[in-house]
């Protein structure tokens, strides 16, 4: 009795912790007007843009402006100067008639990134892949919309995007989503949450969602006694979501469970992150050597995986360090081609963002409370990276259609 007692009472003092170092990033992100995406563009950076000239741009605005468009514009000495959004250079695009990435694509691309190891930088990978599809210079023409379903009991994807929905219980998660096969109509207006970056949106975890997994095939048998429990993620979620989304990226617990096992059925490409430390590459390879059992299982249970490729890249890695040079050259054998050149390094920028609740794209350097430099190296990292997986994904979806 005195150890419920005393756990409640911790309970209690967590919960209250939980809740006072959240309101103090919140506020402190609407006191620097840093709720949402920092970078804008002025009239004179639009050139540097693919696909846009300075007389291209000047003209688009002026065009756009004649029939009601609003640019928004700060104040500049005596005069004001163009303050664009992303999603105003999105617009811009748009008016000028070049094709959205939706356009040459049907049907949201589904993205698994996963390793029964954790601490490996999964999350980190989804939150600034997510980040960096959107936001990306040479992306915005395209005006990519992504959707990242966290599936991760601990909610560190729904964290990253918005942290307000990262604290206390969230009824309308994603595990609920599937489990009652809303509506679409519902999914939207209440499961899935816009977040600080235009174009990305967020089904959030809970961690009520542990007790859901752990507990999957009784609850399927039960509510769901003549569909197959590991497709319930495609047919009652993802099935329904392909049309509105051009990137649909999964995130789930470091450990085998239901969850992501129906992420593995779905998913059409997966990615793994490869840490260099010994423990952690080690651990990795065994999920590797472990994944056809994986993938047997579902075969056996009568779902067939789909995914494309298996994309490896590493994470926390350090250029100066001999090991991590060498575990480099080791996971490039073990994945071949499909493997990318581009990491996630190990940099204090990566870190310390995570402290307010940001990715490395998303934080405002006016808030970051540390080296603006070491942000904009962390910055440059993600956006690397997630243009690079862009461009390997492209490339695989063009030998995909071609063998078809």
């Amino acid at each position: 009795m005195d150890s419920m007692i005393q756990s409640k009472r911790m309970a209690a003092r967590a919960g209250s912790m939980l809740q006072s170092l959240t309101t103090d990033i919140t506020d402190k992100k609407r006191e620097f007007e840093a709720v949402d995406y920092w970078k804008r563009y002025t009239k004179h950076s639009l050139k540097d843009l693919p696909n846009l000239s300075r007389a291209q741009a000047d003209n688009t605005i002026h065009d756009m402006e004649v029939v009601g468009y609003v640019f928004p514009k700060i104040p500049s000495g005596s005069t004001e100067k163009y303050n664009l959004t992303i999603r105003d250079v999105s617009n811009l695009y748009e008016h000028r008639g070049v094709a959205k990435y939706r356009d040459s694509h049907r049907g949201g691309f589904v993205v698994f990134v996963t390793n029964l190891k954790g601490g490996v930088s999964k999350t980190v990978s989804i939150a600034n892949l997510a980040h960096g599809l959107r936001a990306h210079d040479n992306l915005l023409k395209e005006d990519i919309r992504v959707l990242v379903v966290d599936l991760d009991p601990q909610a560190s994807a729904t964290m990253f995007n918005d942290e307000t929905l990262a604290i206390g219980q969230i009824d309308n998660s994603s595990a609920q989503a599937i489990l009652q096969n809303v509506s679409l109509a519902e999914l939207k207006s209440n499961f899935i949450k816009p977040t600080g970056m235009d174009g990305v949106d967020i089904l959030p975890a809970s961690i009520e969602d542990a007790f859901i997994a752990s507990d999957w095939l009784e609850i399927c048998a039960e509510n769901w006694p003549n569909k197959n429990p590991y497709e319930l993620l495609q047919q009652n979620l993802i099935d329904k979501l392909r049309d509105d989304y051009d990137f649909i990226l999964l995130d789930t617990g470091p450990h085998l469970d239901a969850l992501l096992l129906n992420s593995l059925a779905c998913a059409d490409l997966l990615m793994t992150p490869v840490p260099p430390a010994q423990v952690d590459f080690h651990s990795t390879l065994k999920y590797l050597e472990r994944l056809p059992v994986l993938l047997e299982q579902l075969l056996e249970s009568g779902v067939e995986p789909h995914y494309l490729a298996n994309i490896g890249y590493m994470t926390k890695i350090s250029k100066n360090k001999s090991d991590h040079k060498e575990a480099q050259r080791w996971a490039k054998k073990v994945f071949g081609a499909d493997f990318l050149d581009v990491s996630l390094p190990k940099l204090d920028g990566f870190e310390r963002v995570g402290e307010s609740f940001n990715t490395a794209i998303s934080a405002n350097p006016k808030f970051y409370d540390g080296s603006t430099a070491a942000l904009k190296s962390a910055r440059e990292a993600a956006f690397d990276f997630a243009y690079s997986a862009f461009e390997q994904i492209e490339t695989l979806r063009q030998m995909n259609s071609e063998e078809e």
